[in-house]
């Protein structure tokens, strides 16, 4: 056994996140560093501990890393000061990401979080920023407490460290710097960091999120082009990725701009989700929820979902109190005209809020794919596809003439509401839905209302 202070090849501790696009990056540019290496021993961990000094004032604590190993391995991760922390295992080559970040007092002390890595074969394994401290940024001082919430999925990425301490390793291994795998850094156009990605698949995201999924491949230079600094050679990726890191994008872009959506256009929102889940009862003259009462012979589908997905939230995995504490997810999104069935996710308010009408690809990692297939049935080729509900708008297609002289012209949906009639906002939530399709519906539930009204008129 032994014990070792690991400080890696440590950054300047004062990266700071500004709140306009940066003089000195476009987000366009990336660039390549190796990552440390650490030798595992079959069945012997390796315990990295995070510790941390005590804050003078109130602030954040947080720690986090990025890794990779080519074998199978046990992250296993301790800590005693905050139940929430995220790790996301990709598949190799991918690298993978692990951390948290949490609210703390001033004079509060702070215990240790221990993470471990063990392996059941002698393997590699390369780590890269492992790191623990005190974090501020200026974007904390005036943020809304709605956008201070899931602090440790932001983790590492979001981490600004103002102070950085120690990280100890103890176990039977041998470390070797800057002798591990490649890393790739994008940077941020807010902040001009340069943070990891990864470039064998895309979509298993780190510190940005995918630019082009359902139109790929993207073409966009800066988000789908990105030049080496170093050769000034050229990168393709096929979805691409943000201009800004997912830190400046939830502080700097939805941050301001999402309390200017109106109240309207909220109840906009939560209008068209009733009308679309309206539309599917009436497409298959039943409800889901109450077909599944009657099939279960009276158990409830949000019983069975929160029992079912352990009492707690699929993706984070923090605990759920009880079903009425659940958010009861479509898995595949309402948008695309999937209903609320036996196939539904046990999530938290804030995962919920994070996933909205996202297809499972687009926001759970390949592990958790093949998971929820195992806890849903779906198959995992339904999970990775972004395509709507064909059997629905087949359904639709085959009874226009109901939809539009019946459905479409119920009282509540031909009302003018704050300048806007719900039908109309439906027959362009059902264009949306087929856009996102890669089957060419050629046919527009819009321009076939437009037609319709006209011909009325």
């Amino acid at each position: 056994m032994s014990e070792i202070i690991y400080s890696g090849r440590r950054r300047h501790v004062t990266r700071k996140s500004g709140f306009t696009s940066h003089i000195d990056s476009t987000g366009g540019e990336y660039k390549e560093e190796f990552a440390d290496k650490i030798m595992l021993k079959a069945g012997l961990p390796v315990s990295f501990i995070f510790e941390f000094s005590k804050p003078d004032k109130d602030l954040y604590a947080g720690y986090g890393g990025y890794y990779h190993c080519k074998t199978n391995l046990t992250v296993d991760i301790h800590n005693p000061n905050y139940e929430k922390n995220s790790n996301k295992h990709f598949d190799s080559p991918d690298l993978s990401k692990f951390g948290s970040m949490w609210k703390v007092q001033k004079g509060d002390t702070i215990k240790p979080v221990k993470v471990s890595f063990q392996s059941s074969v002698d393997s590699e394994l390369s780590i890269y920023e492992f790191t623990s401290g005190l974090i501020w940024s200026a974007h904390f001082d005036n943020a809304r407490d709605s956008i201070m919430k899931a602090m440790h999925d932001l983790s590492p990425e979001g981490n600004i460290y103002i102070e950085k301490d120690d990280v100890r390793v103890s176990g039977d291994f041998q470390i070797f710097e800057g002798d591990g795998d490649m890393i790739s850094l994008k940077s941020c156009n807010r902040c001009a960091r340069f943070l990891p990605i990864n470039i064998h698949n895309e979509r298993n995201h780190l510190s940005f999120s995918n630019h082009c999924v359902a139109r790929a491949p993207c073409t966009h230079k800066g988000f789908g082009l990105l030049r080496n600094i170093d050769t000034d050679e050229f990168i393709e990726l096929k979805y691409g990725y943000q201009l800004e890191c997912r830190f400046c994008k939830k502080y700097e872009v939805n941050g301001p701009l999402n309390p200017q959506r109106t109240a309207s256009q909220l109840k906009e929102d939560g209008q068209r989700r009733r009308n679309f889940e309206l539309l599917l009862t009436e497409l298959y003259n039943a409800s889901p929820q109450l077909s599944y009462r009657t099939i279960t012979k009276g158990r409830e589908l949000a019983t069975d979902v929160w029992n079912k997905f352990g009492r707690k939230c699929f993706h984070c995995g923090v605990p759920i109190k009880s079903e009425k504490k659940m958010h009861l997810d479509h898995t595949r999104p309402l948008a695309l005209l999937w209903p609320l069935d036996k196939t539904a996710t046990a999530l938290c308010s804030t995962c919920n809020t994070q996933k909205r009408d996202r297809s499972p690809k687009e926001f759970y990692s390949e592990d958790q794919i093949r998971e929820l297939s195992k806890i849903t049935g779906l198959d995992t080729k339904d999970l990775e596809s972004s395509e709507p509900n064909h059997e629905a708008l087949d359904k639709l297609l085959k009874n226009l003439d109901w939809f539009y002289s019946v459905f479409l012209t119920k009282k509540e949906l031909v009302k003018v509401k704050d300048g806007k009639i719900a039908a109309e906002l439906i027959v362009k939530a059902l264009d949306k839905a087929t856009e996102r399709s890669e089957k060419d519906y050629k046919f527009s539930f819009f321009n076939e209302y437009q037609k319709r009204k006209s011909s009325e008129g």
